[in-house]
């Protein structure tokens, strides 16, 4: 089988529709005509890569193998390679025939329908499109060499032309134009010939020079010409592939819009199901949304408000941490008088006891008094006694004066009876004056006496009374005294608890204050956390408004998709004119 018998028999060639590619590609005659204008590809082109057809056909089995070797060296290429259901050596024949089909045309519609055919199938075979427009510079190498090559020889075989037509005009002319000819190495005279043209040419060394430049630009044109002429076939060459690497990239960008229309299909019904789907939970997480931010601005009011309370809360814990500090101090302070209070109760229950004691010797000599009262009285009653003797003496003196006097009275009645008689009347007349004034001073005294008596018997009652009253008054207070001794140990023992107490107090004080200060601390802690609570309630609020707006625009930008989709709007869609 021939190779050009194989080319486009691929397996794959049966996977999608040629004529339903090059429409969608727009590759009809109109759309040739205008690519070969823009590039300039005519009729000329034409018949120069016919003129390429033997280099073609002549080096298509090396080109192919070293286009190959090529591209089986890297990775990337031979794992495409090997997904084609062709072999390597098929696919050598294919591009044998490839190459040949550069050359022999005919370049129509067809032709170019079979170059989208060779790119839908690298396309299908996911080779990437660099790597596809990558191969002709493979292509530019291997190709061109061999033209390369084909120019040389033909500015040769222009020389060599050039070069006999000079050598049969200086064969008639045997002038100045022998030796250009000959001076440039391409006459074909001998040394000596030349030898002898140069001696007879002394005489027209102008015309000779004259000469000489003309042939050199005859030469340089015949040169130009020919290198112009092996350009033009590789300009041609160019061009064509040109064509081809447009078209290969059509099935290129075809496919990328055919996987786009897809898409776009695709995410039309998706546009759908999801505005479908969307609307009513958009419609919800809009009123979600507003009511979101409403909360969110009351909280963002409460927490202002919490700030508030609690910056005043913190102002009077404050007070209170102040205050307990008054507390501490005046526990301090109370428990220093409670110490003193102790410490006088201490002494006041020493004092009881001494006054105690004090009262045991007043209560001893009250006793005594009692005694010496009692034997003040017993003595009084003895004077008594010896008052009333002494009255009774004294009644019987006064009797016993009163007999005298009697007697003296009737003596001096019998005075006339004797001296003697007279004398003893006088005498006791004067015993009985005596007697009776000694009675009567007697009497006064013992009335003094009484009296003084009486006197003492009521001093002593009342001294007895006083002594009574003292001594139950002594027991009152000693009772008393016992009573406050015992209110003063107790006050003692109490002013003990006191202390430890107040002691308990001061440090539980002393903790209060730690607490308040902590609680004072935590709660400008926590009013600057609601202060920042407040502030992201509020970016919440403002969040969600923006989020309400955004769900807004998503719900509109949807149903503009949606209605962009079917109404065919695309502005994806790419502008293959360009």
């Amino acid at each position: 089988m021939q190779p050009e018998e194989t080319f486009g028999n691929g397996g794959l060639n049966g996977t999608f529709d040629v004529d339903d590619l090059v429409d969608r590609i727009g590759l009809d005659d109109g759309e040739l005509a205008w690519r070969k204008e823009f590039i300039g590809f005519d009729s000329a082109d034409e018949r120069r890569l016919a003129d390429l057809e033997p280099l073609l056909r002549d080096n298509r089995e090396a080109i192919a193998d070293d286009f190959y070797d090529n591209v089986l060296q890297y990775e990337r290429t031979q794992t495409i390679v090997n997904r084609s259901p062709k072999g390597t050596d098929a696919l050598k024949q294919t591009q044998q025939a490839y190459l040949v089909s550069l050359a022999t045309g005919p370049y129509d519609q067809d032709f170019f329908a079979n170059r989208a055919r060779i790119g839908k199938l690298h396309e299908l075979l996911d080779m990437p499109l660099h790597q596809y427009v990558g191969q002709y510079g493979v292509y530019y190498e291997l190709l061109l060499s061999r033209l390369n090559e084909r120019v040389q020889q033909q500015v040769v075989d222009a020389i060599i032309e050039w070069a006999d037509e000079r050598e049969a005009e200086a064969e008639e002319s045997a002038g100045g134009l022998g030796r250009v000819v000959n001076a440039l190495g391409f006459g074909r005279h001998t040394a000596e010939q030349g030898a002898e043209t140069g001696a007879e040419s002394g005489a027209g060394d102008n015309d000779g020079d004259a000469t000489q430049t003309a042939l050199e630009e005859s030469f340089e044109t015949t040169v130009r010409e020919a290198i112009d002429d092996g350009m033009l076939d590789v300009l041609s060459l160019l061009r064509l592939l040109n064509l081809d690497m447009q078209i290969a990239v059509d099935t290129y960008v075809d496919a990328d819009a055919q996987r786009l229309e897809d898409e776009i299909d695709r995410r039309a019904a998706l546009a759908r199901e999801v505005e479908s789907d969307v609307q009513a939970p958009l419609a919800d997480l809009h009123t979600a949304g507003e009511t979101v931010a409403h909360r969110a601005e009351s909280i963002s009011d409460q927490t202002e408000t919490q700030a508030t309370h609690i910056e005043s809360a913190a102002r009077e814990l404050d007070d209170v941490s102040d205050a307990a500090d008054e507390i501490a101090h005046a526990a301090d302070a109370a428990r220093a008088e409670s110490a003193r209070t102790e410490r006088l109760a201490a002494d006041g229950v020493d004092a009881a006891d001494e006054a105690l004691d004090e009262l045991g010797a007043i209560e001893d000599a009250t006793d005594r008094v009692a005694a010496d009262m009692d034997a003040l009285a017993d003595r009084i009653e003895a004077i008594d006694d010896l008052v009333d003797r002494l009255d009774d003496l004294t009644q019987r003196t006064s009797v016993l004066a009163a007999n005298a006097k009697i007697e003296s009275a009737r003596a001096t009645g019998d005075s006339g009876a004797g001296a003697g008689t007279g004398n003893s009347s006088e005498t006791m007349g004067i015993i009985a004056s005596e007697v009776r004034s000694f009675a009567q001073q007697t009497k006064t005294d013992l009335a003094d006496i009484a009296r003084a008596a009486e006197a003492i018997r009521e001093d002593a009652a009342a001294a007895v009374e006083t002594t009574e009253e003292t001594v139950d008054r002594v027991d009152t207070g000693t009772d008393r005294v016992r009573r406050t001794i015992d209110s003063l140990e107790e006050i003692h023992e109490s002013a003990q608890t006191t202390t430890a107490r107040m002691d308990e107090v001061a440090a539980a004080a002393d903790q209060q204050v730690a607490g308040v200060e902590s609680t004072a601390q935590t709660l400008a802690d926590l009013s600057e956390s609601a202060n920042e609570v407040a502030s992201s309630a509020a970016s919440v609020a403002a969040a969600s408004e923006e989020q309400t707006a955004s769900l807004r625009t998503v719900r509109d930008s949807v149903d503009r998709l949606t209605d962009e989709v079917e109404t065919g709007v695309d502005a994806s869609q790419p502008d293959r004119s360009v």
